[in-house]
């Protein structure tokens, strides 16, 4: 499996500015490589013009189309023309920039074979949208003890390390990235399978994630939502208005910018750890999780609607909206699924229709509205917390997808018989 690692730079004064220069040639680089595409495509609809067809066609033009690899080859005579800037850093370096530049293709012609919207044809880069440079392979870089060591570079770059890197793991790539509060480094690590535990007792969780608890989990335990964006809330609006009142190109408005930018990294930190620290507890604590597989972008449509069909209860959707970002639905999951994996567990996503209208005790369906808080039963009389309700029917769910076969022996326990296992009882 491959997971990344992050650390802080310690860079000097020497460091800082060559690493800036190195930043500001890759982005001139992308430029370069994303200018020769557009003018190769041109020079083909050109030629595509002079027999009345739109698109040009290699088999009918005198036209070949520039690819990633034909751009790696003049890579060549580039460092030959230009010893003194990109010519002085490691090929992969750069070749990670063409790299990217090929990705931003890629996307675009995904995006127009869908026909999801607006496209999005790759844009150049100014110097306020590039912030990173990287290496395609570990290769014409080092880490040795705690210093990267790479040709363009004065000097061994100090590396905070924090954690120790796995002595088994291989670094496969890394990625240098100039934040607000400096620079960082991101190692892409080949760690070593985990094998699934043999004769695990760990138990089984289902879990609803929401806006009003942050989770609710299937044994009837609840983690409140921490509202992070929401604390943050007024002091961004502080400083947004702040910077609004700045005069365009002044220093002031500069500062008023990264008074702003250092809020939201700090309001992104803490959602973060809040969210590996929250992941990491449950992931190691159980040996089956199973979610609900969620479409947040769905989730979070506007509801303005058209000039000719405007929605309704706009404000109310749009403040729904911030509190389901805020929560960070995809981002959870997705950090559950690798933590899982490296603990020996496995993650279970199912479909979530009906969760939370189906009775966890009986399987009557009844309808519910957002503001109903409470589970009453219709049928059986059941009450319960509507989120623990819904925890239940997801665990129920994910056992029969995973190959379990749930008995149900009363209102505080569950027995799940595994195949390939003795039964075990899941305590609710």
């Amino acid at each position: 499996m491959f997971q990344t690692y992050k650390y802080k730079l310690k860079p000097t004064c020497r460091q800082y500015n060559a690493l800036d220069r190195v930043l500001e040639q890759q982005r001139l680089l992308y430029n370069a490589a994303l200018q020769e595409r557009i003018q190769s495509y041109r020079y083909g609809q050109a030629l595509a013009a002079k027999r009345g067809a739109t698109r040009p066609d290699p088999k009918l033009d005198d036209w070949k189309q520039i690819t990633k690899l034909d751009q790696f080859k003049s890579l060549t005579q580039i460092r030959a023309d230009d010893p003194s800037g990109i010519g002085e850093v490691p090929t992969a370096l750069s070749r990670h920039t063409i790299e990217r530049a090929d990705l931003a293709f890629q996307g675009f012609f995904r995006r127009l074979k869908l026909r999801s919207g607006k496209a999005g044809f790759p844009r150049f880069k100014p110097m306020s949208r590039w912030s990173s440079f990287g290496f395609q392979e570990f290769s014409g870089i080092r880490l040795k003890e705690s210093a990267l060591l790479f040709r363009g570079m004065p000097g061994k770059l100090e590396v905070h390390l924090h954690r120790p890197i796995p002595e088994d793991a291989e670094i496969k790539a890394a990625t240098l990235t100039k934040a607000v509060d400096g620079w960082w480094v991101c190692f892409r690590l080949k760690l070593a399978d985990t094998e699934p535990r043999e004769d695990d007792q760990r138990p089984v969780v289902g879990i609803d994630v929401g806006t009003h608890h942050f989770a609710a989990l299937s044994t009837g335990s609840v983690l409140e939502n921490p509202r992070i964006g929401r604390r943050a809330a007024r002091r961004q609006r502080v400083l947004s208005r702040a910077l609004s009142r700045c005069r365009r190109g002044s220093k002031r408005r500069q500062k008023a910018r990264e008074r702003l930018a250092r809020h939201q990294a700090k309001t992104a930190n803490q959602r973060r750890t809040w969210l590996h620290q929250t992941s990491a507890r449950l992931a190691r604590e159980h040996q089956l999780i199973v979610v609900e597989d969620l479409t947040v972008r769905n989730m979070t449509r506007s509801a303005a609607g058209t000039v000719e069909e405007p929605g309704t209860m706009v404000r109310q959707k749009t403040g729904l909206n911030r509190e389901i970002l805020d929560v960070a639905m995809s981002t959870f999951v997705n950090m559950l699924v690798y933590k899982a994996e490296r603990a020996g567990g496995r993650v279970v996503k199912v479909d979530p229709r009906y969760t939370s209208q189906d009775c966890s005790m009986c399987g009557y369906r009844e309808k519910k509205s957002l503001s109903d808080r409470v589970h009453r039963c219709g049928e059986c009389g059941y009450v319960d917390d509507r989120d623990v309700n819904a925890a239940r029917n997801i665990l129920v769910k994910g056992l029969r997808e995973a190959g379990g076969v749930v008995i149900p022996v009363g209102l505080k326990s569950t027995v799940v018989h595994w195949p390939e296992k003795a039964q075990m009882e899941i305590s609710n």
